[in-house]
């Protein structure tokens, strides 16, 4: 058989190879080009219809992703029971995950980061079990919400003892804030007070800013529970611009908790960087979007020995140390939101009650991804030297006496050299922009209120009535309205 035909066909079968690694990558795309409108119509139980027809948009490595935006479809359509069913499988997926090893994960140093299982980032598993948290809370089951607490508390140690070092994500002010909540309803009045203490602290710590209203209730509490030092050491007693708004209450107070969904969540999208690869020194990227140019360096990551070295002789690789490279890096993209803030009015009220956030996820996904920046771009880039230089070889090894069969060689070794790297843009598609709360002390009975979705003019944007609220005496009726407009 011809020299040319067989290097044809290594060229067919070598593209058939990219094409398949790279469907992870293009997948992501997929599902934000079919479902990007979904949140903004309300239309959640539809929209789970169609993702378990077409699986195939998450595939295997993706399962994480498929069962957690399913779990918050439902929970925002209300179908308590089965958000819980999804989310829990989300969770177990995780779970093995961390603990064993990722077969694949040598393949994903000769393609890219999409051939790895998706294991979550901590924020977004932080949101998956406080959804869990919300899901039993609104199904009247505090025990349960309290053992989502504890969960996460373990997942808060470990990620301490991992991150605090580095000022990276290991707490969250959110679920610390809910968990406190959820103690008070049960009569558990000190751990409610622990958990009030590690939100402000987490608030503190993390890139959502402590809320006024938030520090003001804590320190209400925690000096009616003579934990007047607690509030010293936080130094929450003259917040700026706190607003009083803890008269009425007490522990164990009754009341209705609104939880408000506002806009849709961030998206990763994929952006070229260049730039130059010393060995042994720097490593120089570039990028320029948006009217800004940004740069980024730090020591250029090392190769694997094996590629410093040619067939044990110890020879030098043939480019040299200095390589310039084109890579593939994520980078966080945000959606604008007409939803700026609910109102709370109804039977009792002298005034509508305002909602305040207490998660930006925005804000968690851009820190997240600068948190993860070094080790992604050092990671892309080892796999990018290690292909050009592989690449240069095997043009050196598949040269023939045919110039025309040498071009289609090198043109299609640097195709498929460059098709393989993409970036890893996957994330949780259903999430929110702004996690909202509004805290309503009742007396015990049934109530009526409407939820007034509004811009940040306060122009009313959508709302919703809920009537027939049971609220039973020192318990918590949670109440959610989304507004993802």
């Amino acid at each position: 058989m011809p020299l040319i035909i067989v290097r044809a066909r290594m060229f067919v079968l070598g593209l058939a190879c990219c094409m398949t690694m790279m469907s992870c990558a293009t997948r992501s795309m997929l599902r934000l080009e079919k479902f990007s409108d979904a949140t903004q119509k309300g239309d959640y139980l539809s929209t789970v219809t169609a993702i378990k027809k077409q699986p195939k948009l998450y595939g295997a490595n993706n399962r994480f992703l498929f069962y957690m935006d399913i779990g918050m479809l439902y929970h925002y359509a209300g179908v308590y029971d089965s958000s819980i069913s999804y989310l829990l499988k989300a969770s177990r997926i995780y779970d093995d995950l961390f603990t064993r090893s990722v077969t694949n994960e040598g393949a994903s140093l000769l393609t890219n980061d999409n051939i790895r299982p998706y294991r979550s980032k901590p924020y977004e598993l932080t949101l998956l079990h406080q959804v869990l948290q919300f899901d039993y809370c609104a199904m009247g089951q505090p025990d349960e919400a309290l053992v989502e607490a504890r969960i996460m508390q373990l997942l808060f140690n470990e990620w301490e003892r991992k991150n605090a070092a580095d000022n990276r994500y290991f707490t969250d002010g959110m679920f610390h804030y809910v968990t406190s909540i959820v103690y008070d309803e049960e009569g558990q009045t000190d751990d409610a007070m622990i958990s009030l203490y590690k939100a402000v602290q987490a608030f503190r710590q993390g890139p959502v800013g402590l809320p006024p209203e938030l520090a003001s209730y804590a320190s209400s509490m925690l000096q009616k529970n003579n934990r007047a030092a607690d509030a010293d050491k936080l130094n929450i007693k003259t917040v700026s611009g706190v607003k009083k708004n803890d008269k009425g209450f007490e522990n164990e107070q009754t009341e209705i908790v609104v939880i408000g969904f506002a806009g849709k969540g961030p998206a990763l999208v994929e952006n070229e960087w260049w730039g130059d690869w010393v060995r042994d020194g720097l490593l120089v990227l570039h990028h320029s979007g948006g009217g800004k140019e940004e740069t980024m360096a730090f020591p250029a990551p090392g190769l694997p020995n094996k590629e410093y070295e040619k067939a044990g002789k110890g020879e030098k690789t043939r480019l040299g140390t200095t390589l310039f490279i084109k890579v593939a890096l994520p980078e966080v993209k945000t959606s604008p939101s007409h939803t700026a803030y609910f109102t709370v009015e109804g039977e009792g009220l002298s005034a509508p009650v305002s909602t305040y956030i207490i998660n930006d996820v925005d804000r968690q996904a851009e820190k997240q991804l600068q948190d993860a920046m070094g080790a992604i771009a050092a990671r892309t880039v080892v796999r990018v030297v290690t292909r050009t230089i592989a690449a240069q070889e095997a043009k050196k090894r598949m040269e023939t006496d045919s110039p025309i069969a040498n071009l289609l060689i090198n043109v299609g070794t640097d195709v498929l050299s460059s098709q393989l790297e993409k970036a890893d843009t996957r994330t949780c598609f259903f999430v929110p922009k702004t996690v909202q709360i509004a805290r309503i002390p009742v007396n015990p009975g049934i109530h009526s209120i409407t939820v007034i979705a509004r811009d940040q003019g306060g122009r009313a944007l959508t709302e919703k009535t809920f009537s027939a609220i049971e609220v039973k005496p020192h318990k918590k009726q949670f109440v959610f309205f989304s507004s993802f407009k």
